[in-house]
């Protein structure tokens, strides 16, 4: 705290006698300063916490805090550490440790009882120099304020020279951004028109069309973007996905105009006898770079595709009523044989004369049973197919030891095991129970077995079953030609196959069934192998899940 120079210098005096205090009051007093008294070091500090002073007078023998403690601690206090000290005591000059009152800061002491005239001489030599130290300390600020506002005045004739170099800079930069902008608005429109996918910008809320490509103006003749175009051509009529007539407010340009968000709404047309589709998709721009808001309509011509799409699917439809028809009609008389046959089968088993015939009519009969089982298991995977492409591969789920039903399913391949020349494998002593459809696990075990049987090469095979946290774990693995990097993934398409159909029979459906069976139950289906190394297939089936008939859909449109 500063004191102007024409008022009072505050002087403080420390003393724990009261008589004290008012021998030094009426010794100063002439001296018409501030006289500030404390009865303690502590009140002395807190004294100097909130105000300077010229001297200080200081008594030694004090209780609590003597007058070394006192001035010790305001030595040590960065704004007091120059404040003159003067020492009163009552004690002998023999007494006094005048060392340690030099030693604390002290600048001098005087005994008690003191010459009055000696006292106010030193305080009155500490009042001047107070006032001369806070009139240097005043010209020293009064020059750094002169200093800084002459800085300030140099920094604003700067900032101003600054400011009009940048305004020059900065019109220069406008003018050359504005001619780029031009120019890559012109590049832009001529971008935009020559684009083969039809754009149109429209006015909200009125739909006008406010800028169209080429590609969108030959569109329909325009119609679909033109309300103009659609007076001229009034023989244009539009239509949804459905083959429902769309009055204007139904248009895409209408409905985008009003707010909806179009993406990907089919729309088609007929022109007399041609016929058109496409697929609209629409997005707000908001107001920015000067430019109102404006809706933006994307218009991707379909045509081709939609005849094409339309083509494949009466393909499709023609092939899966051939393929349900010829199944029907070829199981009905199949089944009626197999019936016989089997009959024959026991008759023959019951008559014991002429054994040597009999055992050949027997193995002629086994002979037919096998092909007319192959036939059977032919005919079950075309209708399989035909289930798939329709979606309507349904499931019975039950609960169903995995492990049991591949110890039956192996259980009657001794005879193509043994055809083969192989040795057949099993790990599956303990149960492995999940929520499956016992029909289609078992009909996956028999495909992949099959597989193996038929590439192993005479090789071991192993099969085996075991559970972990999540699914259920199905591994078949042969050591048979192998699979070469580039067949892993199409081997599970349907009528591919990995090996030419000269070599090994088949039609290439056993592996797709099994990805399609193993996919609607939620499971997992990978192969591991390299060429000459056999091959190693892994099935995952989750505990439970409810297939869904969508994903059999988009199963088969892949």
């Amino acid at each position: 705290m500063s004191v102007p120079l024409k008022d009072k210098v505050p002087i403080l005096m420390v003393d724990d006698q009261p008589e004290g205090l008012m021998a030094l009051e009426a010794t100063l007093a002439p001296l018409g300063q501030q006289l500030v008294i404390a009865q303690s070091g502590r009140e002395a500090l807190r004294h100097l916490l909130h105000q300077d002073f010229a001297v200080v007078l200081l008594d030694v023998v004090m209780p609590d805090m003597d007058g070394f403690e006192t001035a010790q601690l305001i030595r040590e206090r960065e704004r007091s550490r120059n404040t003159p000290i003067l020492f009163l005591t009552a004690l002998s000059r023999g007494e006094v440790p005048e060392f340690r009152a030099y030693a604390v800061g002290a600048v001098d002491y005087l005994l008690k009882p003191f010459e009055p005239d000696i006292l106010r001489s030193k305080v009155n030599i500490f009042v001047d120099l107070f006032r001369k130290t806070e009139m240097v300390r005043r010209q020293a600020e009064a020059l750094r304020e002169a200093e800084r506002r002459e800085h300030e005045r140099e920094l604003a004739a700067a900032h101003q020279r600054l400011e009009v170099e940048r305004s020059r800079w900065r019109e220069e930069l406008l003018r050359k951004e504005m001619e780029t902008g031009r120019n890559q608005q012109r590049w832009l429109e001529a971008v935009l028109a020559a684009l083969p996918t039809p754009l149109a910008l429209l006015e909200p809320s009125t739909g006008h069309t406010l800028f169209a490509n080429r590609a969108a103006q030959e569109l329909a003749d325009g119609c679909l973007i033109y309300r103009e175009a659609r007076q001229l051509h009034p023989e244009v009529s539009f239509m949804d996905a459905e083959g429902k007539a769309l009055p204007h407010e139904a248009l895409p340009t209408s409905r985008a105009a009003r707010g909806e968000r179009l993406n990907g709404v089919p729309v088609e047309w007929r022109q007399g006898e041609q016929h058109g589709a496409a697929l609209a998709f629409s997005s707000r721009l908001p107001q920015m770079h000067g430019r109102p808001e404006t809706v933006l309509l994307a218009l991707l011509d379909v045509t081709a595709l939609h005849v094409t799409e339309k083509n494949l699917q009466r393909a499709v439809h023609v092939r899966d009523d051939f393929l349900s028809l010829a199944s029907h009609e070829l199981r009905t008389p199949l089944t009626s044989l197999k019936v016989h046959i089997q009959g024959a089968l026991r008759a023959a088993a019951r008559r014991n004369e002429e054994a040597l015939p009999m055992a050949q009519y027997v193995a002629k009969l086994e002979t037919l049973d096998h092909n007319v089982s192959r036939l059977t298991e032919l005919v079950d995977k075309l209708l399989d197919i035909s289930r798939i492409n329709a979606g309507r591969l349904d499931f019975e789920l039950t609960e169903v030891d995995l492990a049991a039903v591949v110890r039956e399913v192996v259980s009657r391949f001794s005879e193509e095991v043994s055809r083969a020349g192989c040795t057949l494998a099993v790990q599956a002593e303990h149960r492995v129970v999940g929520k499956w459809d016992r029909n289609r696990v078992e009909q996956v075990v028999t495909n992949l077995l099959t597989n193996a049987l038929k590439y192993g090469a005479g090789a071991p095979v192993e099969v085996s079953v075991r559970e972990e946290a999540t699914h259920a774990v199905l591994e078949i693995r042969d050591q048979g030609i192998g699979i070469q990097e580039e067949d892993r993934r199409r081997i599970f398409e349907r009528f591919e196959r990995a090996v030419p159909h000269d070599n090994y029979s088949g039609f290439g459906l056993g592996l797709w069934i099994v990805q399609e069976i193993v996919t609607g139950l939620g499971g997992s289906v990978a192969v591991e192998s390299s060429p000459g190394k056999g091959a190693l297939f892994r099935v995952q089936l989750p505990w439970t899940r409810e297939p869904q008939a969508g994903e059999w859909r988009r199963a088969a449109q892949a």
